[in-house]
Formats: structure tokens, sequence, C-alpha cells
């Protein structure tokens, strides 16, 4: 992943770089030493450009895992329904 992959989820979960980033956004991208193409990018503050710079690399979107077994502390059965308020006449009796 790229540096700029790292800021911003480092800016999505650390609120002293939120901090840091607000008041001096180019010494925080110079740290961690964003090329001169993301620093442009993150200054002009522009989704689309930003994402622009991810186009070719693939990012995963999901972690699949197994079955972890069964539940351990299992939710009792629900209620049996109740029956009708108004029941329905039987017509068949005579």
């Amino acid at each position: 992943m790229s540096k700029l992959f790292y800021l911003l989820t480092d800016l999505a979960l650390d609120t002293n770089k939120q901090s840091i980033f607000i008041n001096n956004p180019c010494s925080l991208m110079d740290e961690v030493s964003l090329s001169e193409a993301e620093q442009t990018a993150m200054m002009s503050k522009e989704s689309t450009k930003i994402a622009a710079l991810f186009a070719d690399e693939l990012v995963q979107l999901a972690i699949t895992s197994g079955d972890p077994g069964p539940d351990p502390l299992p939710d009792p059965d629900p209620f049996p329904p109740s029956p009708p308020d108004d029941p329905k006449p039987d017509f068949n009796h005579s």
C-alpha cells in the first residue's frame, strides 16, 4: 500500500494526527514522505483527485472467515404465535 493510504488511515483513526494535519498539513505530509502529486491532491481537498491516485492499486475490499461454530449462548426460542382474536366461523359444521 502507498504512504498516502496509510496517512489517510491514520487521519481517520488518530485524533492527534488530525490536529497536526489541521494546523500544519505540509509538515505531516513531508514527515510521511508523500510525493508532490499526492501532496497536491491532498491540498486540493477533492476526493476524486485523491481517489485517482489509487487507480492502479488493488485494495482489499473484504475479509472473509470461516464459521466460528455454534453460538455458546443461544437465544431462547421465540414465543409461540398467539391465537387470533376473532376466530373464523366454521361453515362446514351442521
